[in-house]
């Protein structure tokens, strides 16, 4: 059976630090015991499938993207979402 996220392939690795549930911690952590995969790992893979299937993030990237000028920097047309 295949699993949702596949098994770990060499990958460019940048840190970063982020606060989260402490329920999704956890999960996390038996997740990646479950893979047998480091965290960062899990973390990654997870959040490509996300990024693949928002398809109105694709659309606004897309569209960031292939405006003139456009450098990655910008911000505009970014919606935001309000802080839980």
């Amino acid at each position: 059976m295949r699993t949702f996220i596949q098994p770990q392939r060499k990958q460019n690795e940048e840190k970063i630090e982020v606060r989260l549930d402490a329920g999704v911690v956890e999960t996390l952590r038996e997740y990646a015991e479950f893979l047998e995969s480091p965290q960062g790992y899990v973390v990654t893979e997870i959040l490509r499938k996300a990024f693949r299937k928002d398809k109105t993030f694709a659309t606004w990237r897309n569209a960031r993207h292939a405006e003139p000028g456009a450098d990655g920097a910008g911000r505009a047309g970014r919606k935001r979402v309000p802080a839980n």
